[in-house]
């Protein structure tokens, strides 16, 4: 009984460094997406579209997971602040494709260079061997918390 006390304290404690690990890590986003006057949903979907090229408003409703009206309010709002610029897919009305402009360009690379550098110099303590056998379990625990949600 002793050692399943223990293991469950030994887990608590990791599950701790975790969860403080992802806060962190949303603060310190949180922090980088305010300095250009965006939320962490206004960002994704800038990426998306960096990633994708010009997308449908659908795609990029399906790949937030976020409703078609959630999507719409999103994109409104990156709109009216000059990054994406909305069209008329050709031969259906109904369809809108999103488009970064130039600023929403600009903005987003902006962005995800300063989210690469904050993790690239979070990851500087770290030996090479130690950021792959971070990689390895997180990758494994992800897996397992995947599989226990069923």
């Amino acid at each position: 009984m002793a050692g399943q006390t223990g293991n469950a304290q030994y887990s608590g404690e990791v599950t701790d460094v975790i969860i403080t690990t992802y806060r962190t890590i949303l603060r310190e986003t949180e922090e980088l997406l305010s300095e250009e006057s965006l939320t962490r949903p206004q960002y994704q979907a800038l990426r998306c579209v960096a990633e994708k090229g010009p997308t449908p408003m659908k795609g990029i409703s399906d790949r937030l997971l976020v409703t078609p009206a959630n999507i719409t309010g999103i994109i409104d709002r990156l709109e009216s602040k000059g990054l994406l610029k909305r069209e008329a897919q050709h031969g259906d009305r109904r369809a809108t494709i999103i488009e970064l402009t130039p600023k929403g360009v600009a903005v987003q690379r902006r962005v995800s260079s300063k989210y690469k550098e904050f993790m690239q110099d979070s990851l500087k303590a770290l030996t090479r061997d130690e950021k792959e056998t971070l990689r390895d379990i997180l990758a494994k625990l992800q897996k397992g918390m995947s599989r226990s949600v069923r």
